[in-house]
């Protein structure tokens, strides 16, 4: 498992939101890319981007912030928010993105799913983003009738390797993760599976390494870091393990 620094951009600029709450911002940074290139240099193995703008309206908005920091980084990146069609993914993956992160799009469309899947392969990540067990999609502002659990199931059905799944009551709380669900949900399913939502603590980081499912790869950390809980480095010593 490695913990996984997240940078969630808006207007050019770095902030986070409680509970996926637009209205509920703030700002830490104004260039996404020297945040990116520092997260680099305590040694991140991935990162983690969410065009907040993208995810809210359904299409990408601020492409020009993250193309700079795939320019700026070697480290590989992960990008999501707003891509609800081949031809984003395809941008993405050309501007330099290990991987792009399909979200609303791909539970309301498991055509489109397939689609993806068949053309890009492992390079697609599903995010499931849940509240009270119910999937969230248009930036969380709007929940659904489709449980989570189940959505994972048709992924692992339809070809997908990984998915992002989030607990959005925990999400930007620093009250530490769902470590019930995750684990509920990680035993339902045969693929990799990278926890989001709620860390806080170095504590959390090791309650999550020892719930011992060794199909949990990463872990998001978000509002710990910019709030100075601990450091990426830490973060990375506490998922390393134990010999």
């Amino acid at each position: 498992m490695i913990p996984i620094p997240a940078i969630d951009i808006k207007h050019g600029k770095v902030v986070r939101l409680l509970q996926g709450d637009f209205k509920e911002e703030k700002i830490y940074f104004d260039s996404p890319d020297k945040v990116a290139k520092n997260f680099e240099e305590q040694g991140a193995q991935r990162i983690h981007i969410v065009d907040l703008e993208g995810a809210l309206r359904g299409k990408p908005g601020n492409q020009g912030s993250i193309e700079k920091i795939l320019r700026n980084v070697k480290t590989p990146v992960e990008v999501g928010g707003g891509i609800r069609n081949l031809d984003t993914v395809r941008e993405y993956l050309s501007m330099g993105a290990r991987w792009v992160i399909l979200g609303t799009k791909a539970s309301m469309d498991k055509g489109f799913m397939r689609e993806a899947f068949a053309e890009f392969k492992q390079k697609v990540i599903i995010g499931i983003d849940a509240m009270n067990g119910f999937i969230a999609t248009d930036g969380w502002t709007h929940i659904t009738k489709v449980r989570a659990a189940e959505f994972a199931k048709e992924v692992e059905t339809a070809g997908g390797k990984t998915i992002i799944y989030t607990d959005i009551s925990k999400d930007g709380m620093l009250q530490g993760p769902n470590l019930k669900e995750i684990k509920k949900m990680s035993q339902s399913l045969n693929i990799s599976l990278i926890a989001s939502g709620g860390v806080h603590a170095l504590e959390d980081l090791t309650q999550l390494a020892a719930l011992g499912e060794k199909n949990i790869s990463g872990v998001i950390i978000g509002k710990a870091l910019y709030e100075n809980k601990f450091t990426l480095k830490d973060a990375i010593r506490a998922c390393s393990p134990k010999e």
